[in-house]
């Protein structure tokens, strides 16, 4: 739960700062990783979103989760932030909110709030070609 909510809480910075869209992700227990679609490879740029997460996990805004008719739900910009995947074609779909800083259509399971996480420890940026970076971090 801590390491997936710290994707979206990661997601949304990226994507606010930079428009970036999750071309990948692979979330694990000890370990995860997400690949971001970016140009730049700045890794000063990258540490400073990763700030701005552990500064809003120490803010402990509430995560929720409700369900949304889908037609709404797509009419809000972002409410996906994975390059290539649509929602499931369901009549509802459930949303997870970050209070005040995320909105994303999602099935998984979360925190109650950002506090639960701790820290977020980024451990390595990667270029991964032309238009793809990654992140790997970890919550000690």
């Amino acid at each position: 739960m801590r390491m997936h909510t710290s994707a979206h809480l990661l997601s949304a910075i990226f994507n606010k700062e930079t428009g970036a869209l999750i071309t990948g992700n692979q979330i694990e227990p000890e370990k995860s990783r997400i690949d971001f679609s970016l140009e730049d490879f700045d890794r000063e740029r990258m540490l400073g979103y990763c700030r701005q997460a552990n500064e809003a996990i120490a803010k402990n805004p509430p995560v929720k989760t409700y369900f949304m008719k889908r037609e709404e739900a797509l009419q809000i910009p972002g409410i996906t932030k994975l390059a290539s995947a649509a929602p499931p074609d369901v009549k509802e779909l459930r949303i997870v909110e970050i209070e005040g800083l995320d909105l994303q259509a999602d099935g998984g399971v979360h925190v109650k709030s950002l506090g639960e996480i701790g820290r977020i420890d980024p451990l390595k940026f990667e270029n991964k070609g032309k238009s793809n970076r990654r992140l790997y971090f970890m919550i000690p």
